[in-house]
């Protein structure tokens, strides 16, 4: 009897919780779907804010489908900051998933080296994965491996706020950071006399900053302006904190640093970067890296091991469903990183099996 009891209560308990879910999900609905992104955003985030702000981005619509199981996905540092808020979110929306009881942690190169393994369904980088890892994949399971575009991110380009610098070109990049000039630039910059800032004498060096070189924004960088080819020796170490740049820079006037895109305060300047010498230099604003124009741009992609995207787990498809929404994107947008435009969600939902609701005429 007492057995029957203590089972009544369990799933009386779980009835509840489930009725608490369900309103809190409506209420947390309703206030991510105004007519506009919050202020703060616009404050905090203005590139993100204005993608948002799009009258046709899609809204999230839950699935009716009571959901259970547990979601493990991989992921890498910069989409740690943004992969909780969507998981938080998600716990509300379906509390009889697990969502946030395991997790497995690395870089973008370790991100692949799991899905490679087996040992996650999903996985999160900024590093896409390579032809040759594509192939691998491939003779392992016997099928492609499932890919999408769910975020964007640029690289800054940061000096101290008195430089008189304001573009660079990515050949100039290589010759200061790099030590093999393989885009194409005719001798290593080490002075800033080289690139004619005389501010702090002939001979006054160059201090070029980068973050470690295992992070997916070392890997990018040495790949687009590097061209594959090796760092200098005495780059210094910007650490762990994303404040860092900024004050590692407004501490050293003669300074130099390549940092994920950010909102930066008064103690720096962003430069524009120009692909070539004699081509338009462009700042990382929305019009020039959704366009491509801006060189150092990148993506955040999603990788499923699933022989079909109508054989994608329930909880996948659910996580999947909500992080290409408005709701998804706004969680990216809240940490600096940058939602995907309008073409994009269609594109990667499109790509993943996901509907694409007729937007409204207008928001309500």
């Amino acid at each position: 009897m007492k057995l029957v009891m203590n089972k009544k209560i369990s799933g009386t308990a779980a009835s509840l919780a489930w009725g608490w879910s369900t309103i809190l999900a409506v209420f947390l609905q309703a206030n991510l779907s105004g007519a506009q992104p919050p202020a703060s955003l616009e404050k905090s985030n203005p590139l993100g804010y204005q993608t948002l702000s799009a009258v046709d981005y899609i809204r999230y619509v839950p699935t009716k489908e009571k959901l259970t199981g547990r979601f493990v996905p991989a992921y890498s540092g910069t989409s740690a900051f943004w992969l909780e808020g969507v998981l938080r979110h998600l716990a509300v929306f379906h509390p009889g998933v697990d969502w946030m009881s395991q997790e497995l942690f690395s870089t973008s190169p370790g991100v692949l080296q799991v899905m490679l393994e087996g040992s996650a369904v999903v996985g999160i980088s900024s590093w896409p994965m390579t032809y040759a890892q594509r192939e691998d994949f491939g003779r392992r399971f016997g099928y492609p491996v499932l890919e999408a575009k769910v975020a964007l991110d640029a690289l800054q380009i940061l000096v101290h706020r008195d430089n008189p610098l304001n573009s660079i070109t990515v050949p100039q990049l290589d010759a200061i950071y790099g030590t093999e000039l393989r885009a194409g630039g005719l001798e290593l910059i080490r002075r800033w006399e080289q690139l004619g800032i005389s501010t702090w004498g002939a001979d006054a060096p160059i201090h070029p900053y980068a973050g470690w070189r295992g992070f997916g924004t070392s890997l990018f960088f040495q790949e687009a302006v590097l061209q594959d080819g090796p760092w200098r020796d005495d780059v210094k170490p910007l650490g762990d904190v994303e404040q860092s740049p900024e004050y590692r820079i407004a501490q050293d006037p003669q300074g130099i640093a390549c940092a994920t895109y950010r909102p930066r305060g008064g103690g720096v300047k962003v430069l524009s970067v120009a692909r070539q010498t004699g081509e338009t230099a462009y700042p990382p604003l929305p019009r020039h890296i959704y366009g491509e124009e801006y060189p150092l741009t990148r993506f955040f992609y999603v990788y499923v091991n699933t022989p079909s995207v109508d054989e994608l787990p329930a909880e996948t498809w659910e996580f999947l469903n909500y992080l290409l929404s408005y709701e998804g994107q706004y969680e990216v947008a809240k940490t600096g990183s940058l939602p995907l435009d309008v073409p994009m969600i269609h594109r990667a939902r499109k790509r993943l099996g996901l509907p694409i609701p007729t937007p409204p005429a207008a928001h309500p």
